[in-house]
Order: C-alpha cells, then sequence, then structure tokens
C-alpha cells in the first residue's frame, strides 16, 4: 500500500473546500495515511452516494492512518486519501465501513500528492452503493447558513397567510396558485441559485418586524 507523509487535514461531515475552512476547526496534522488510486467513477461514488466498504477494505487501512502527537503516536481507525489523479479527498470511515467524514488537502499539499499519484496504478476498492444522497449542493458554508435560516423560518410562518403572501408577492409577484407556502418550496427546490438570496432577505425583513 501508499502512504503519503505529514500533511494536514480537516475532517467533517461536509466535504469542505480549503477556502472555506473556519480558524475554529480541528485541524488533524497526519504522520501517515494509505494512498488508493481509484476511477473517477469511484470517487464520484464516494462523495455523492452512500456506500459501504467491504470488511477486507476495512482490515487493510485499519489504524494505517497516523497523527502527530508530542508524547506518543495516535491512530485514525478507519481513514484513507483516495484520488483518480485529478482529484483528491480524504476519507474517515466507521467500524461498519461507511464513510463519516471527508476533508481536502491544503493546495500545495494537494498538488505534491496528484504529482506523486501519477506513477501509480489504478486499484479497484471494493464497496455497494446502498443509495444516493440527498440534500442541496452548497458550495460555501455560508450557503449552507442560508439555506438552513430560510427553512427554519418558513416552519416559523407557515400558519402566518399574511406574511406567506406578502413573502411570495415580494419574491415571486402575482399568482393564481392557491398554496403559496407550497410553491416557495417548489421554486426554492427547482431554481435554488436564482432565488434564495431574494426570499432569505426578504425572510430577515419579515423576522425584523415582529
Amino acid at each position: 500500500m501508499n502512504y503519503i507523509y505529514d500533511i494536514f487535514l480537516n475532517y467533517d461531515k461536509n466535504l469542505y473546500e480549503v477556502f472555506d475552512w473556519n480558524k475554529e476547526d480541528k485541524i488533524t496534522h497526519i504522520r501517515k495515511i494509505p494512498l488508493v488510486i481509484v476511477k473517477t467513477e469511484d470517487l464520484y461514488n464516494l462523495v455523492n452516494k452512500i456506500v459501504t466498504f467491504d470488511l477486507e477494505f476495512l482490515n487493510k487501512i485499519y489504524q494505517k492512518t497516523e497523527i502527530f502527537n508530542k508524547r506518543k503516536i495516535e491512530y485514525i481507525e478507519y481513514s484513507f486519501l483516495a484520488t483518480d489523479k485529478k482529484e483528491l479527498i480524504a476519507f474517515k470511515l466507521n467500524k461498519n465501513g461507511n464513510i463519516i467524514q471527508y476533508s481536502k488537502l491544503l493546495y500545495e499539499e494537494e498538488e505534491e500528492v496528484l504529482n506523486y499519484s501519477k506513477s501509480l496504478g489504478f486499484k479497484n476498492i471494493n464497496y455497494k452503493v446502498q443509495k444516493k444522497k440527498e440534500n442541496f449542493s452548497f458550495k460555501t458554508r455560508n450557503e449552507d447558513k442560508i439555506k438552513k435560516y430560510i427553512y427554519e423560518e418558513l416552519e416559523k410562518i407557515k400558519n402566518n397567510s399574511n406574511k406567506i403572501k406578502f413573502l411570495y408577492f415580494e419574491c415571486f409577484g402575482n399568482t393564481k396558485n392557491k398554496n403559496l407556502l407550497k410553491e416557495i418550496h417548489y421554486k426554492l427546490e427547482n431554481n435554488w441559485e436564482n432565488n434564495y438570496i431574494e426570499v432569505y432577505n426578504c425572510l430577515k425583513n419579515i423576522a425584523i418586524k415582529r
């Protein structure tokens, strides 16, 4: 098995780009971690679908990831780097073979590993796809916070017909649809990029007037 040494990872249940890391994040200084070269399809599945790795793969990576510690070496039970030689992502698994956290690498470290991976051969990894993840895809943490705020506020005003009418008219104009709340959800789910900022700002104004 191939290994990468001395890198920094920011394990989280969401896969954040490096520019989206926060000062409050717990950054892990990795001493050593397995590297697996996979097909682009496999890397896509690992990020975008719920998958389960078999016991054989878990045994191969068990405690192979080491963490720097002043007193002694510590281990992560199941973790590895995967790359299709174009993109590089770290994964942390639980004992059942499910992915629980992800991390990107710092730009310079990512470039070094990608260059190193070019000379390595691809490896088949055994996993089963359970289902596709059912969630929005956001580029930044800020967008994630906005999404959470919107749906929490919609829940608060769902029984207030006047506020729902105001919100709809301000964001989308007139309509003959009688179920305005359902229509707002539909517009967000099907055209999020064009609608979420306006809905967010309007809900902020409604909250101020409470």
